[in-house]
């Protein structure tokens, strides 16, 4: 039976080097192929493929090139594109196709029709006499008329900052970061942790920390992040924003003792400073004379009991918020308050909710396709935005102004952007798991900074296995706000 099993495990393994092996070549010998007329020799190299684009028309993908030996001599050397760089920029986005060719995720899955449509290829022609021989003096000729450089799929992804926010994201080794514009929804950068090859699919099969999963679609118990949405209900209806309460480090519900993580407690607080303080008990009061109808209702409205389609198949999982009937216990009611029990939601979700207090109020869909190209010529432009007013402008700026002054003088000041206003929250969600006796956690830092042109960008950071979201997150946040406040503000 050993023998069997070991027997079986070096068969797997053979075929998983041969897989990996075929991938990791395919971008340049997928397509290729060799003719001969009157002593001519054609070779032909490339995707046959459309490209996919960033939003200034900077090409995602065919970034990096290789050099190549001729099928007909090795003397004769020439560089051809590989689909796919091993440093490839939002690889869980633009996805990758199998050794056919054929899109398998991402975009090249979605537009696998479209991009596939588009004649990309090099071709390399020689010369040969009637014995067979190279003839030299005639050389070596590339044609790149047949290679495409303006045909395809255009995304709302800035390369520039993609780049920046991918090596900055590296720290967090498991997590998302989500960066998009406040004002139209569209996404700038999108980045999952860990990164993956598309090259070299076989080699993260069976990884135990999943680089292939896209985490910013994912579902992740939320924490402190959502004591905003808390704050939209309380001042929707009509609780004032100087309701007052004093926390003494813990507070009871029913026959539940929840302590408070200051158990000293943070004394007489209102809503600006129980947020920027995060003080849980005070949004567990909040939420009582708040009720729980309100609070999933406003909840609703921002869309986190449904899923977001970005394309075909990336879409942001459908959230869980817990139902009225459970809601009923005061505990359970206590632990949404800030953002525990049951609720879960992703990245891009969180993200979006932040958006609606940036820009005065709306929720506007968080987008990524622009445009079909071809030959530079739009062939079809995705006109994603859909803005609905979900709490009124008042509200919006009230607690705008509560997170600026987290930022200022709460637990968000390891965010804080030089020369730009900055607005954010930081959270440290329990999960229920442990590992090694210790219990995982979620860290976040969202909010969104101002720059002196008054653009505004949306930032999320999350981390997976976290210390705290001022530790963990908010000082990415930082790093990317003043690269994108220096470069685009």
């Amino acid at each position: 039976m050993k023998k069997r099993f070991n027997r079986i495990a070096v068969i797997i393994f053979l075929a998983l080097f041969v897989l990996s092996s075929r991938i990791a070549y395919i971008d340049f010998f997928k397509f290729s192929s060799v003719s001969a007329t009157n002593g001519e020799i054609e070779e032909e190299y490339g995707s046959n493929r459309g490209l996919i684009f960033d939003r200034n028309m900077k090409s995602l993908v065919e970034t990096d090139y290789i050099r190549l030996n001729s099928q007909v001599s090795s003397n004769y050397k020439f560089k051809v594109p590989k689909r796919y760089s091993d440093n490839q920029l939002a690889e869980h986005i633009v996805g990758y196709t199998d050794i056919d060719g054929k899109g398998i995720s991402g975009i090249e899955k979605d537009y696998d029709e479209y991009l596939k449509g588009i004649k990309n290829i090099i071709k390399v022609k020689y010369y040969k006499d009637a014995q067979g021989r190279i003839l030299k003096g005639k050389g070596i000729k590339i044609d790149e008329s047949e290679k495409c450089t303006d045909s395809g799929i255009v995304l709302s992804i800035d390369k520039d900052i993609q780049q920046f926010s991918q090596k900055s994201g590296e720290k967090l080794r498991k997590g998302s970061i989500i960066i998009s514009d406040s004002l139209s929804g569209e996404i700038v950068a999108i980045s999952s942790f860990p990164s993956f090859n598309p090259n070299t699919i076989s080699d993260y099969i069976s990884d135990e920390n999943y680089p292939l999963l896209n985490r910013n679609l994912l579902n992740y118990n939320v924490g402190s992040v959502f004591k905003v949405i808390v704050c939209m209900a309380a001042l929707e209806s009509g609780i004032s924003e100087n309701f007052s309460y004093s926390c003494v480090g813990h507070i009871k519900c029913g026959d539940v003792r929840f302590n408070c993580h200051n158990l000293k407690g943070h004394g007489k607080l209102d809503m600006k400073s129980a947020l920027s303080k995060s003080c849980n008990t005070y949004f567990i009061k909040l939420a009582e004379i708040t009720g729980s109808e309100q609070i999933i209702k406003v909840a609703k409205k921002l869309g986190l009991d449904k899923p977001i389609f970005l394309s075909d198949s990336l879409i942001a999982a459908k959230g869980n918020l817990p139902s009225l009937n459970s809601l009923s216990a005061p505990a359970a009611l206590a632990n949404l308050s800030f953002g525990q029990g049951e609720l879960i939601e992703t990245p891009l979700h969180m993200s979006s909710v932040y958006s609606v207090i940036a820009n005065g109020g709306y929720l506007i869909k968080p987008s990524l396709l622009k445009a079909k190209v071809l030959n530079s010529e739009i062939k079809q432009k995705y006109n994603n935005q859909t803005k609905i007013k979900v709490i009124s402008e008042s509200t919006a700026k009230k607690i705008n102004s509560f997170l600026e002054y987290t930022v200022l003088y709460g637990t968000g000041k390891n965010a804080a952007v030089k020369n730009c206003v900055t607005a954010g929250k930081t959270a440290t969600a329990q999960t229920g798991k442990f590992e090694n006796g210790k219990e995982i956690l979620i860290s976040y830092f969202i909010g969104y900074i101002t720059t002196k042109d008054d653009k505004k960008y949306t930032i999320l950071v999350m981390k997976e296995n976290g210390v705290s979201g001022s530790s963990d997150c908010a000082p990415i946040f930082k790093e990317i706000g003043e690269y994108i406040s220096k470069n685009e503000g």
